[in-house]
């Protein structure tokens, strides 16, 4: 599927959808590496991030994390930063999410608080939502992909269900057509709306109508 020694999936719930100006309140992530042949989950991380600020009502309905929730059992922000970092480990680590724009935003904010303000991703990246969006029309959020592909794991808007739920997804995309590898630093875009948030030097951004393999497609 890919030949990283090393696979970071994550998934951050947030107070927004601005990174510059909102927070995360919750990190879900998994790491994978190679055993025996087969890549496997060696690391978790399911953590709640105490916020700066009262959720709002929207936030609080859609992911389902209160403050109360956050004052009782989430974590500082720099700790929950260095539990991530060990999990990250360094650029030479694959990074994978559903719809990884978003979150990637966020992640390069807490590293340019918490360790160089410099700091710009320079990891190899896989959207799972890419691939997702090649092979089907709209709509392409995780939860119909769940649906599509009778995942184990039902995402509920909570960080770690939603990671693992992403992963189960990517599993059986690539059981039924095995290319995985080549949507690595590609990242569909809404021809309408133009490319979301910072464009990343090294990947390569195409326009993605739905279920027209446009990814696929390129050379």
């Amino acid at each position: 599927m890919f030949n990283h020694k090393r696979v970071l999936l994550f998934d951050f719930e947030t107070t927004g959808l601005n990174p510059l100006f909102e927070q995360v309140i919750e990190i879900g992530a998994i790491v994978l590496e190679p055993v025996n042949g087969t890549y496997t989950i060696v690391d978790e991380l399911s953590t709640l991030v105490i916020a700066d600020k009262p959720l709002s009502p929207k936030i609080t309905e859609i992911t389902h994390i209160t403050d109360e929730m956050l004052l009782r059992d989430g974590i500082s922000e720099s700790e929950a930063f260095e539990k991530l970092y060990l999990m990250y480990k360094n650029k030479d680590t694959l990074l994978i999410a559903y719809n990884i724009v978003f979150d990637l935003g966020f992640l390069e904010q807490l590293f340019k608080k918490y360790d160089l303000p410099q700091f710009e991703i320079k990891n190899d990246i896989l959207d799972v939502m890419a691939v997702y969006k090649d092979r089907f029309p709209y709509p392409h959020r995780l939860d119909q992909a769940v649906a599509k592909y009778q995942v184990n794991v039902k995402n509920t808007h909570r960080a770690l269900d939603d990671i693992k739920a992403t992963y189960e997804v990517l599993l059986k995309m690539n059981e039924e057509k095995p290319n995985i590898s080549h949507y690595v630093n590609k990242i569909g875009f809404n021809p309408k709306y133009g490319v979301n948030g910072k464009k990343l030097p090294h990947v390569k951004y195409i326009a993605q109508y739905g279920g027209r393999f446009e990814i696929e497609k390129d050379k």
